[in-house]
């Protein structure tokens, strides 16, 4: 019974080693197969994590909110007589001195036609224009030193359109005549300081003047600061714009600085080993570039040192170099 027991004891120890290893074996199965779908759930959420685009050129701006109002040589023409206005020239219009631009028709009893015409003739060149504000003799050059801009807010004067058809007064204004050859310049006051170039550079400061901005007008400095106030500069305008005849006070930009390269999000840069650069797919691989920073706002950044067919990875925090990332 004794030996029976022994013998018994000696298989089950020559099978344990092959039970360990055949243990061993599945374990190491398990962990590999454990591998390969960590593997492929890591890349299949990094590949919908990560934000991939064509790079794009384009401009990049810094831009300075600014308030200004604009000063303007402005003549203002009287409706000779009580009537119906008939335009003969039309907004925005360039005339010459002693041309008839507009008529005030007035009926009467008098003549076949029942009415009598008074004509409307410029006391000189320029633009006309049959909008209106009253501020015309206020907001001149002559007063351009005096003009208080603290109370350019506090304006409310708002401009009056006379129409074709619009009844005028004898004596009351009913258009203007604008010196276009003369430079229209802007008052402004600007929320933030910065450093201005010097006064009589030879490349004018770009400004956005509306909505567009793509849309840029070139000044010049003529004054800064303005009357000895930090904040306020006298800019004149390079070119005469029709668009701002009508316009007295402006809410505009002055574009600060400006890049011309390609555009990213400023979260796109990854610094590596204290140089800028980006992460990129190349060959369904992410690779590191180094590339060159020409400038840079708080959300965008624009760069040089790549070639347009780059796809750009826009969130780097998500990937790291050498691992696969398929995107179409």
């Amino acid at each position: 019974m004794y030996k029976r027991n022994e013998a018994e004891i000696k298989v089950r120890v020559r099978r344990n080693p092959r039970r360990a290893l055949r243990k061993f074996i599945l374990l190491v199965i398990t962990f590999y197969v454990i591998f390969l779908v960590y593997g492929f759930v890591r890349d299949l959420v990094v590949t919908r994590l990560a934000r991939v685009e064509q790079i794009q050129q384009g401009v990049l701006q810094a831009t300075l909110p600014a308030k200004g109002v604009l000063v303007r040589n402005e003549k203002v023409v009287s409706a000779p007589h009580t009537g119906t206005l008939k335009v003969l020239a039309s907004e925005g219009e360039r005339v010459r001195v002693g041309q008839v631009v507009a008529q005030v028709v007035v009926a009467t009893m008098d003549n076949k036609t029942g009415e009598t015409v008074f004509n409307i003739t410029t006391p000189r060149s320029g633009i006309v224009s049959y909008t209106l504000d009253g501020l015309e003799e206020v907001y001149s050059p002559k007063n351009v030193r005096e003009l208080d801009l603290n109370k350019i807010e506090t304006i409310k004067n708002e401009p009056h359109r006379f129409l074709p058809g619009s009844r005028v007064e004898e004596g009351k204004p009913v258009l203007k005549i604008v010196n276009n050859l003369e430079p229209v310049s802007i008052i402004a006051v600007t929320q933030n300081s910065f450093k201005l170039p010097e006064k009589g550079q030879k490349k004018p400061l770009l400004l956005i003047l509306g909505a567009d901005e793509n849309d840029l007008t070139q000044a010049v400095i003529q004054e800064a600061p303005f009357r000895g106030k930090a904040n306020e500069i006298l800019l004149n305008l390079v070119n005469f714009k029709n668009s701002l005849i009508a316009t007295r006070k402006l809410d505009f930009k002055i574009i600060s600085a400006r890049y011309e390269g390609y555009i990213l999000p400023l979260s796109a840069i990854a610094i590596k080993q204290g140089k800028d650069g980006i992460y990129t797919v190349y060959k369904e691989r992410v690779k590191w570039k180094n590339v060159q920073v020409l400038g840079r706002t708080a959300e965008k950044v624009a760069i040089s040192g790549i070639t347009p067919d780059i796809k750009v990875i826009l969130n780097p925090e998500y990937v790291k170099e050498g691992r696969p990332l398929k995107f179409p």
